[in-house]
């Protein structure tokens, strides 16, 4: 029975590792380029508010200073 396993487990390993090769060598040979976008900007126009004074973060700045 172990021998069957291991037979069966080499057997996978290869097919597994020659896959991955091939996938390899085709996205290597490949000669399409990812271009990035610009950054999506959005329509709203709200404001984007990063801080509002609060007795909260009063009390955050004083600690974390």
């Amino acid at each position: 029975m172990s021998n069957q396993r291991r037979n069966f487990l080499k057997t996978t390993a290869k097919a597994g590792a020659i896959t991955a090769v091939a996938g390899i060598a085709i996205s290597a040979c490949s000669n399409t380029k990812v271009e990035q976008q610009e950054v999506a900007k959005g329509k709203s126009r709200k404001q984007e508010v990063l801080y509002q004074k609060s007795k909260y973060w009063d009390a955050y700045y004083k600690v974390a200073h």
